[in-house]
Protein backbone atom coordinates (compact mmCIF):
# COMPACT_ATOMS: atom_id res chain seq x y z
CA UNK A 1 0.00 0.00 0.00
CA UNK A 2 1.32 3.41 -0.80
CA UNK A 3 0.86 6.75 1.17
CA UNK A 4 1.15 10.10 1.19
CA UNK A 5 0.63 12.40 4.27
CA UNK A 6 0.20 15.63 4.43
CA UNK A 7 1.10 17.63 8.36
CA UNK A 8 0.06 20.97 9.55
CA UNK A 9 1.93 22.33 12.67
CA UNK A 10 1.93 25.21 14.91
CA UNK A 11 -0.15 28.27 14.36
CA UNK A 12 -1.93 27.57 11.15
CA UNK A 13 -3.33 24.06 13.00
CA UNK A 14 -5.69 25.49 15.75
CA UNK A 15 -7.41 22.55 17.81
CA UNK A 16 -6.22 20.02 15.13
CA UNK A 17 -7.84 21.61 12.56
CA UNK A 18 -7.00 23.97 9.28
CA UNK A 19 -9.26 26.60 7.30
CA UNK A 20 -10.54 25.51 4.25
CA UNK A 21 -8.32 27.80 1.97
CA UNK A 22 -5.49 26.41 2.97
CA UNK A 23 -6.60 22.62 2.71
CA UNK A 24 -8.28 22.78 -0.87
CA UNK A 25 -4.67 24.83 -1.76
CA UNK A 26 -2.87 22.01 -0.45
CA UNK A 27 -5.39 19.31 -2.17
CA UNK A 28 -5.44 21.33 -5.61
CA UNK A 29 -1.43 21.26 -5.63
CA UNK A 30 -0.44 18.13 -4.11
CA UNK A 31 -2.54 16.24 -6.52
CA UNK A 32 -1.30 18.49 -9.05
CA UNK A 33 1.92 17.44 -8.39
CA UNK A 34 0.57 13.91 -8.85
CA UNK A 35 -0.89 14.40 -11.96
CA UNK A 36 2.81 15.93 -13.29
CA UNK A 37 4.94 13.03 -12.49
CA UNK A 38 2.06 10.80 -14.30
CA UNK A 39 2.05 12.31 -17.23
CA UNK A 40 6.02 12.61 -17.52
CA UNK A 41 6.29 9.00 -17.18
CA UNK A 42 3.43 8.46 -19.69
CA UNK A 43 4.75 10.25 -22.22
CA UNK A 44 8.19 9.86 -21.69
CA UNK A 45 8.70 13.12 -21.21
CA UNK A 46 6.63 16.59 -19.71
CA UNK A 47 5.87 19.50 -21.71
CA UNK A 48 4.69 23.11 -21.00
CA UNK A 49 0.55 22.33 -21.67
CA UNK A 50 0.38 18.79 -21.37
CA UNK A 51 -3.15 17.78 -19.54
CA UNK A 52 -4.14 15.47 -17.87
CA UNK A 53 -7.38 13.42 -19.43
CA UNK A 54 -10.17 12.06 -17.04
CA UNK A 55 -9.71 8.34 -18.13
CA UNK A 56 -6.01 8.73 -17.22
CA UNK A 57 -7.41 9.60 -12.83
CA UNK A 58 -8.00 6.20 -12.06
CA UNK A 59 -3.76 6.09 -12.18
CA UNK A 60 -2.92 8.52 -9.93
CA UNK A 61 -6.09 7.89 -7.26
CA UNK A 62 -5.34 8.36 -3.52
CA UNK A 63 -8.21 7.55 -1.07
CA UNK A 64 -8.79 10.27 1.77
CA UNK A 65 -8.59 8.96 5.00
CA UNK A 66 -9.75 10.12 8.24
CA UNK A 67 -8.00 13.19 9.45
CA UNK A 68 -5.88 12.17 12.82
CA UNK A 69 -4.67 14.86 15.78
CA UNK A 70 -1.12 15.96 16.33
CA UNK A 71 -1.79 19.19 14.64
CA UNK A 72 -3.34 18.33 11.61
CA UNK A 73 -2.37 14.63 9.67
CA UNK A 74 -4.28 13.62 6.38
CA UNK A 75 -3.19 10.49 5.33
CA UNK A 76 -4.16 9.29 0.94
CA UNK A 77 -3.86 5.69 0.27
CA UNK A 78 -3.46 3.82 -3.33
CA UNK A 79 -2.84 0.04 -3.73
CA UNK A 80 -2.26 0.78 -7.22
CA UNK A 81 1.37 0.34 -8.48
CA UNK A 82 0.97 3.01 -11.11
CA UNK A 83 0.40 5.42 -8.36
CA UNK A 84 3.37 4.07 -6.25
CA UNK A 85 5.83 4.81 -9.29
CA UNK A 86 4.12 8.22 -9.64
CA UNK A 87 4.96 8.47 -5.43
CA UNK A 88 8.14 7.95 -5.89
CA UNK A 89 8.82 10.06 -8.95
CA UNK A 90 7.35 13.13 -6.94
CA UNK A 91 9.72 12.02 -3.82
CA UNK A 92 12.61 12.42 -6.07
CA UNK A 93 12.30 16.02 -7.59
CA UNK A 94 11.31 17.05 -3.92
CA UNK A 95 14.11 15.68 -2.58
CA UNK A 96 16.27 17.27 -5.82
CA UNK A 97 14.60 20.22 -4.38
CA UNK A 98 15.16 19.96 -1.06
CA UNK A 99 19.03 19.11 -1.66
CA UNK A 100 19.59 22.14 -3.78
CA UNK A 101 17.50 24.51 -1.35
CA UNK A 102 20.56 23.76 1.47
CA UNK A 103 22.54 25.76 -1.52
CA UNK A 104 20.27 28.82 -2.30
CA UNK A 105 21.70 32.07 -1.27
CA UNK A 106 25.23 30.58 -1.73
CA UNK A 107 25.07 32.07 -5.65
CA UNK A 108 23.76 35.33 -6.55
CA UNK A 109 20.66 35.45 -9.08
CA UNK A 110 21.58 37.10 -12.29
CA UNK A 111 18.26 39.47 -13.57
CA UNK A 112 17.11 38.44 -17.20
CA UNK A 113 17.61 41.64 -18.04
CA UNK A 114 21.54 41.41 -17.65
CA UNK A 115 21.70 37.98 -18.48
CA UNK A 116 20.15 39.11 -22.16
CA UNK A 117 22.36 42.04 -22.62
CA UNK A 118 25.34 39.28 -22.08
CA UNK A 119 23.76 37.16 -24.47
CA UNK A 120 22.78 39.71 -26.94
CA UNK A 121 26.82 40.65 -26.86
CA UNK A 122 27.96 36.90 -26.94
CA UNK A 123 26.31 36.79 -30.32
CA UNK A 124 26.86 39.96 -31.99
CA UNK A 125 31.04 38.97 -31.47
CA UNK A 126 30.38 35.62 -32.44
CA UNK A 127 31.64 34.21 -28.93
CA UNK A 128 27.88 32.03 -29.27
CA UNK A 129 26.78 30.00 -32.37
CA UNK A 130 23.05 29.28 -32.57
CA UNK A 131 22.10 26.21 -31.83
CA UNK A 132 19.57 24.34 -34.40
CA UNK A 133 16.15 23.97 -32.49
CA UNK A 134 14.89 20.87 -34.74
CA UNK A 135 18.33 19.02 -33.84
CA UNK A 136 17.56 19.66 -30.07
CA UNK A 137 14.16 18.19 -30.35
CA UNK A 138 15.22 15.15 -32.07
CA UNK A 139 17.90 14.46 -30.16
CA UNK A 140 16.63 15.54 -26.26
CA UNK A 141 18.99 15.87 -23.73
CA UNK A 142 18.08 13.10 -21.15
CA UNK A 143 19.00 15.26 -17.65
CA UNK A 144 17.09 18.13 -19.39
CA UNK A 145 13.74 16.08 -20.03
CA UNK A 146 13.74 14.54 -15.99
CA UNK A 147 14.98 17.91 -15.14
CA UNK A 148 11.79 20.14 -16.82
CA UNK A 149 9.82 16.85 -14.74
CA UNK A 150 11.52 18.50 -11.33
CA UNK A 151 10.45 21.64 -11.54
CA UNK A 152 7.23 20.93 -12.99
CA UNK A 153 6.60 18.70 -9.48
CA UNK A 154 8.36 20.75 -7.11
CA UNK A 155 6.91 24.04 -8.50
CA UNK A 156 3.39 22.77 -7.43
CA UNK A 157 4.85 21.67 -3.78
CA UNK A 158 6.05 25.26 -3.64
CA UNK A 159 2.96 26.57 -4.37
CA UNK A 160 1.35 24.36 -0.72
CA UNK A 161 4.58 26.15 0.57
CA UNK A 162 3.33 29.27 -0.20
CA UNK A 163 1.00 28.93 2.42
CA UNK A 164 3.52 29.24 5.38
CA UNK A 165 5.61 31.41 3.39
CA UNK A 166 2.72 34.14 4.21
CA UNK A 167 3.20 36.62 7.33
CA UNK A 168 -0.29 35.49 8.86
CA UNK A 169 0.87 31.94 9.10
CA UNK A 170 2.68 32.98 11.81
CA UNK A 171 5.04 30.02 13.07
CA UNK A 172 3.92 27.34 11.37
CA UNK A 173 5.14 24.28 9.51
CA UNK A 174 4.48 21.39 7.23
CA UNK A 175 5.62 17.82 6.46
CA UNK A 176 4.94 15.68 3.82
CA UNK A 177 5.64 12.06 4.11
CA UNK A 178 5.94 10.19 1.00
CA UNK A 179 5.59 6.02 0.85
CA UNK A 180 6.27 4.44 -2.30
CA UNK A 181 8.65 1.81 -2.75
CA UNK A 182 11.03 3.84 -0.03
CA UNK A 183 9.64 6.44 2.34
CA UNK A 184 10.68 9.73 2.84
CA UNK A 185 9.76 12.97 4.81
CA UNK A 186 10.08 16.58 3.87
CA UNK A 187 9.86 18.66 6.75
CA UNK A 188 9.24 22.48 6.21
CA UNK A 189 9.38 25.54 8.56
CA UNK A 190 9.04 29.41 6.72
CA UNK A 191 12.67 29.55 6.65
CA UNK A 192 13.24 26.32 4.60
CA UNK A 193 10.22 26.95 2.58
CA UNK A 194 11.86 30.24 1.45
CA UNK A 195 14.55 28.48 0.44
CA UNK A 196 13.13 25.91 -1.65
CA UNK A 197 10.91 28.61 -3.60
CA UNK A 198 14.68 30.67 -4.29
CA UNK A 199 15.88 27.10 -5.68
CA UNK A 200 12.97 26.37 -7.69
CA UNK A 201 12.02 29.60 -8.75
CA UNK A 202 15.51 30.90 -9.95
CA UNK A 203 15.56 31.98 -13.84
CA UNK A 204 18.67 32.42 -16.53
CA UNK A 205 19.08 32.71 -20.18
CA UNK A 206 20.17 29.46 -22.08
CA UNK A 207 22.37 29.18 -24.84
CA UNK A 208 20.63 31.24 -28.10
CA UNK A 209 19.04 28.72 -30.75
CA UNK A 210 17.43 29.48 -33.97
CA UNK A 211 13.62 29.76 -34.53
CA UNK A 212 11.32 30.48 -37.08
CA UNK A 213 8.00 32.02 -36.16
CA UNK A 214 4.98 33.70 -37.29
CA UNK A 215 4.07 36.49 -35.03
CA UNK A 216 0.44 36.38 -33.16
CA UNK A 217 0.90 39.37 -31.20
CA UNK A 218 3.01 42.37 -29.54
CA UNK A 219 2.53 44.39 -26.65
CA UNK A 220 4.61 47.57 -26.72
CA UNK A 221 3.88 48.83 -23.62
CA UNK A 222 5.04 45.37 -21.74
CA UNK A 223 7.83 44.64 -24.51
CA UNK A 224 6.73 40.96 -24.75
CA UNK A 225 4.09 38.98 -27.51
CA UNK A 226 3.27 35.91 -28.74
CA UNK A 227 4.83 33.34 -31.38
CA UNK A 228 3.71 30.40 -33.26
CA UNK A 229 6.72 28.46 -33.28
CA UNK A 230 6.71 26.66 -36.76
CA UNK A 231 9.06 23.90 -35.95
CA UNK A 232 7.04 22.56 -32.88
CA UNK A 233 4.14 24.22 -33.68
CA UNK A 234 2.95 25.31 -30.36
CA UNK A 235 2.44 28.97 -29.05
CA UNK A 236 4.92 30.14 -27.40
CA UNK A 237 5.56 33.43 -25.45
CA UNK A 238 8.47 36.13 -26.71
CA UNK A 239 10.28 38.62 -25.06
CA UNK A 240 12.34 41.86 -25.95
CA UNK A 241 15.04 43.96 -24.03
CA UNK A 242 13.02 47.09 -25.19
CA UNK A 243 11.09 48.42 -27.74
CA UNK A 244 14.05 48.79 -30.34
CA UNK A 245 14.14 44.91 -30.46
CA UNK A 246 10.19 45.09 -30.50
CA UNK A 247 10.16 46.99 -33.89
CA UNK A 248 12.53 44.47 -35.49
CA UNK A 249 9.92 42.07 -35.32
CA UNK A 250 7.03 44.79 -35.79
CA UNK A 251 7.24 44.44 -39.91
CA UNK A 252 7.06 40.42 -39.94
CA UNK A 253 3.63 41.17 -37.84
CA UNK A 254 2.39 43.52 -39.55
CA UNK A 255 2.74 41.76 -42.73
CA UNK A 256 1.58 38.22 -41.27
CA UNK A 257 5.54 37.10 -42.25
CA UNK A 258 7.68 34.16 -41.35
CA UNK A 259 10.11 35.21 -38.82
CA UNK A 260 14.10 33.83 -38.00
CA UNK A 261 15.20 34.82 -35.21
CA UNK A 262 17.90 34.03 -32.66
CA UNK A 263 16.73 33.67 -29.41
CA UNK A 264 17.56 32.45 -25.78
CA UNK A 265 15.15 29.92 -23.84
CA UNK A 266 14.21 30.66 -20.39
CA UNK A 267 15.75 28.05 -18.13
CA UNK A 268 13.50 27.73 -15.07
CA UNK A 269 15.28 25.47 -12.29
CA UNK A 270 17.65 24.17 -14.70
CA UNK A 271 15.13 23.15 -17.20
CA UNK A 272 13.35 24.26 -20.33
CA UNK A 273 10.83 23.67 -22.39
CA UNK A 274 12.26 23.34 -26.10
CA UNK A 275 8.38 23.14 -27.31
CA UNK A 276 6.39 26.11 -25.43
CA UNK A 277 8.56 27.89 -23.27
CA UNK A 278 9.10 31.42 -23.31
CA UNK A 279 12.27 32.66 -25.66
CA UNK A 280 14.28 36.04 -25.46
CA UNK A 281 14.22 37.84 -28.29
CA UNK A 282 18.26 38.75 -29.85
CA UNK A 283 18.10 39.16 -32.98
CA UNK A 284 17.27 38.50 -36.68
CA UNK A 285 18.83 35.59 -38.40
Amino acid sequence: MSLVQIHFDGDIAVNHQVSMRTLGKTLTHLQNSMDRAYLEQRYGQLWKFAKMRQEFYSEVELLVQEPKEGGYVLDFLSSNPVTKAVINRVSSAVNGAVEASKQAGLDKATKIEDSLSTRIAQVESGILVPKDLQTMIDNPDASVIRRYGDRAISREIDQILSIIRAGHAGDSTFELFLSGDKSAKFEFNKESAGRFHSTVSRRELGEPVLYTATISSLDRHNNNGKIYNLITEKVANIHFFNEGFLEMAMPFFQEKKEMVFVGSPLIEYGAFDPNAGDIYFIKLA
